[in-house]
């Protein structure tokens, strides 16, 4: 029997190779590349590809007009022009990505599908899961598996940047975790930056189960908190859950 890591993102501008970069992290540190299962939902939220086409005709035309007056096109405006768009491409996304999923939709019930036929797959091959969910996939995975966690052989659950303690607290969730107990998922790491202000422990509203409520450090500001793989104690632990 093997372990296989599934990773589920969060909301965002999420390209469909977004997971790349995380199992090298990971790979970094267990001296091989893990076997890997993504679930990706970014194709049903892009609604800021607008706001790149914008970019990409605004940039074409301040070229046009600094070869006129200057006599060559301006780098420094293309690429002042295209990071804001990319950056308002990933607000826009952000926004759209919570909006598809809180908001009743056809949406919701397409990317919980995608997950659970993942975790479905790989329990009917015999693999173990390490389930890895991150900012908004947290509340993706907790929604599958509080229905259902006794139809998947998950060994550990990690969530990044979760935001359940707050939704249980407001409401929005049940603190009852259904199906999730230490028979069906084996253990719950969760991994909350100080920064982030969407993340939290959440040990104090789930205490029916034991949840290792981790804190991790190191963002040098709001917009860098919730960039969970950057931190190499992210990659070690699943790197250690997988061994």
């Amino acid at each position: 029997m093997s372990r296989v890591v599934v990773t589920i993102h969060g909301t965002g501008r999420t390209a469909h190779n977004f997971w790349a970069p995380q199992i090298q992290a990971i790979a970094d540190h267990l001296g091989q590349t893990p076997q890997h299962r993504p679930v990706w939902w970014g194709d049903l939220i892009d609604a800021g590809a607008r706001v790149s086409e914008l970019g990409a005709w605004v940039t074409a035309r301040l070229h046009g007009l600094a070869q006129r007056l200057l006599g060559h096109p301006s780098n420094h405006v293309a690429r002042f022009v295209l990071g804001g768009a990319d950056t308002l491409h990933r607000f826009v996304d952000g926004v759209a990505g919570v909006v598809a999923y809180f908001v009743p939709s056809r949406k919701q019930e397409v990317i919980r599908d995608r997950l659970r036929a993942t975790l479905e797959e790989l329990t009917q091959h015999g693999h173990e899961i390490v389930l890895v969910s991150e900012s908004l996939g947290c509340l993706v995975a907790f929604d599958v598996l509080r229905a259902e966690a006794n139809q998947y052989n998950i060994v550990a659950w990690i969530t990044l940047g979760c935001a359940l303690r707050t939704l249980v607290r407001t409401g929005q969730r049940s603190a009852d975790l259904g199906a999730i107990n230490r028979q069906t998922v084996g253990q719950w790491f969760n991994l909350y930056a100080p920064r982030d202000l969407v993340a939290a422990p959440i040990a104090s509203v789930f205490p029916a189960y034991p949840i290792h409520d981790e804190r991790i450090d190191g963002a040098r500001g709001r917009l860098q908190s919730h960039r969970y793989w950057a931190n190499p104690r992210v990659a070690a632990l699943i790197a250690r859950v997988l061994q």
